[in-house]
């Protein structure tokens, strides 16, 4: 994803002449970039903490094994 966001930097870059004579559209666009990197980097975040939890969950403890298995 970091790819793509590097593609859309180049792209914006490309276009600076004609960004120069709007610069609220370059402060708009530089603003959802920042936001799009905040938005990636928590998501990665949250897909960590989700995996974390379900791989806790699934594990029995030692002593539910004992019991099961007696």
């Amino acid at each position: 994803m970091l790819e793509k966001i590097e593609q859309y930097k180049e792209r914006i870059s490309g276009m600076s002449q004609d960004l120069e004579q709007a610069p609220e559209v370059q402060a708009l666009l530089d603003e959802m970039l920042e936001d799009l990197s905040t938005s990636i980097q928590q998501n990665h975040a949250l897909r960590r903490t989700i995996l974390k939890s379900t791989n806790k969950g699934s594990r029995m403890s030692t002593k539910l094994k004992d019991a099961l298995y007696e």
